[in-house]
């Protein structure tokens, strides 16, 4: 139960620091100005939600032996394996904001937090199989925030082509 609670806690923290950019592009707003300027914490409390969930992990792990992971599938193992280092990885980069490091790149970052959304994203649909109408929302989050996200970088992309042919003209 710790588990799976954690991870859905985990998933709004996520979808904060997903959505924080790109949100206030699409609806300037106070709201989504402090959203943004505190997508770090939604990082950091991203991954210390899910430090707690690994250690849930971990003592299901002790408890059961590694089989009780393994035998969840090797879709929910090479999840678990790729995603961890990531989210960390995410933390870490928002602790260095100000730094010149290569996690803190925005090409990183973007790579990580879709890669993080797709890992969620199907965890939930599979679990969706055994209970629709719960993980239904879930899923539907994940999804809207993908077409939240691809609307801002669609805009963003024009934004310079409009202002372009507004000089023009």
């Amino acid at each position: 139960m710790g588990i799976r609670a954690t991870a859905r806690i985990s998933f709004v923290l996520f979808l904060g620091a997903f959505l924080s950019a790109a949100l206030h592009q699409l609806c300037p707003s106070g709201t989504t100005r402090w959203l943004k300027d505190n997508k770090g914490r939604f990082t950091l409390g991203f991954a210390a939600s899910h430090l707690v969930h690994f250690s849930f992990i971990l003592i299901l792990v002790a408890s059961f032996g590694a089989r009780t992971l393994i035998g969840r599938g090797w879709g929910v193992f090479l999840a678990f394996v790729t995603g961890f280092p990531f989210i960390y990885a995410l933390a870490f980069a928002s602790l260095l904001r100000d730094r010149k490091f290569w996690l803190t790149s925005p090409y990183f970052e973007a790579f990580a937090h879709y890669l993080l959304l797709t890992l969620f994203t199907f965890a939930f649909a599979l679990r969706g199989l055994k209970r629709p109408v719960f993980y239904a929302p879930f899923v539907i989050a994940a999804i809207a925030a993908l077409v939240v996200r691809l609307a801002s970088v669609a805009r963003s992309r024009k934004v310079p082509a409009l202002a372009s042919n507004m000089l023009s003209e």
